[in-house]
C-alpha cells in the first residue's frame, strides 16, 4: 500500500510517500504526479521518506512522470533514497539518469 501527501512550497510541489510503489499501484504514483504537472506544479520532490519500498514497475513509473514533467519545462526530483534503492539504482546504473537530491 501507498500513502501519499502533498504539499505545496511556493511554486513547488513535494509528494511524501510511505509504503511500496509496487505493479499494484505504480500508475496511481505516474498519476498523482502527472496531475500535479497539469495543475502548473512542474516542479516536483519526490519525498521518499523513511519507509518507502520500490520495485522495477515503480521506477518505471517514475522514469515515465519525469519524461512528462520535463516535457512540461518542469524538474522532477527524488530526496530521502533509502541505502537500499540507492545501491539498486548505482548497479543498474539508474542513479545516473534520475535526479537525486539529499
Amino acid at each position: 500500500m501507498l500513502e501519499s501527501k502533498i504539499e505545496i512550497d511556493n511554486d513547488i510541489c513535494i509528494i511524501h510517500l510511505d509504503g511500496s510503489i509496487s505493479l499494484k499501484n505504480a500508475i496511481q504514483l505516474k498519476e498523482l504526479i502527472i496531475n500535479q504537472a497539469n495543475n502548473g506544479y512542474v516542479n516536483i520532490i519526490l519525498d521518499f521518506g523513511d519507509n518507502v519500498y520500490i520495485d522495477s514497475s515503480g521506477i518505471g513509473a517514475i522514469f515515465n512522470s519525469q519524461k512528462y514533467v520535463n516535457e512540461k519545462n518542469g524538474t522532477l526530483k527524488i530526496k530521502n533514497i533509502s541505502h537500499e534503492i540507492m545501491t539498486i539504482l548505482k548497479i543498474a546504473n539508474l542513479d545516473k539518469h534520475l535526479n537525486i537530491i539529499p
